[in-house]
């Protein structure tokens, strides 16, 4: 058989018999919506890791280094390693698998939905925390003599507490919005293609 022969063949045979997989266009879509995830998430990791050096400076801010201070700090400190430990080990996690199947796409949108809401804990425990240390600061400077009354502080202490909370949760939803939600809504439609 000769060349002409094969071309021959060739031209014959119908396009219709060759099938390309629709299904890869979607993989390769939810690895670049993957991509994107990761690069936010490492972006974001080394924006969190400068809360730690920042909480150092806080006493020295401050003026006070006293020893419950700085056991509070280390309280925070110690709270705020356990949800990063799992956001790190979801992103190296997530290296180890290829997304070209059905079920590692799925484990990555479900692992990633629950780093969202671990990282909204997170956040949330670290405002609680902040307000724990700002009263410890507050009551170590005896702050509150300043004041008519003891109730006058309380009272102004608790609005601005209500200030402080409304503004960490309008700021937490807005940082997940900003960086988070659009891919997840990405994956999730990626997901429901895949499954049709």
């Amino acid at each position: 058989m000769n060349f002409d022969e094969l071309k021959k063949q060739w031209d014959s045979q119908s396009s219709d018999e060759v099938k390309i997989n629709p299904d890869l266009d979607i993989k390769k879509e939810a690895n670049t919506t993957i991509d994107k995830v990761r690069k936010v998430m490492k972006k974001d990791f080394f924006f969190q890791l400068t809360n730690f050096p920042m909480l150092l400076i806080y006493p020295y801010i401050f003026g006070l280094n006293t020893p419950i201070v700085w056991w509070v700090l280390a309280c925070i400190v110690a709270i705020m390693i356990v949800p990063l430990y799992y956001l790190i080990k979801f992103y190296n996690s997530s290296y180890k698998l290829e997304y070209n199947s059905l079920r590692n796409i799925n484990w990555f949108y479900y692992n990633f939905k629950s780093s969202i809401t671990i990282f909204s804990l997170y956040m949330y425990t670290l405002c609680i925390l902040c307000i724990l240390f700002i009263g410890t600061v507050l009551i170590e400077k005896q702050t509150y003599t300043h004041f008519d009354s003891l109730i006058n502080f309380g009272i102004f202490y608790f609005i601005v507490l209500i200030i402080y909370i409304g503004f960490c949760i309008w700021m937490l939803k807005w940082w997940i919005k900003k960086l988070y939600r659009k891919p997840l809504k990405e994956l999730k439609e990626i997901l429901n293609q895949l499954e049709e």
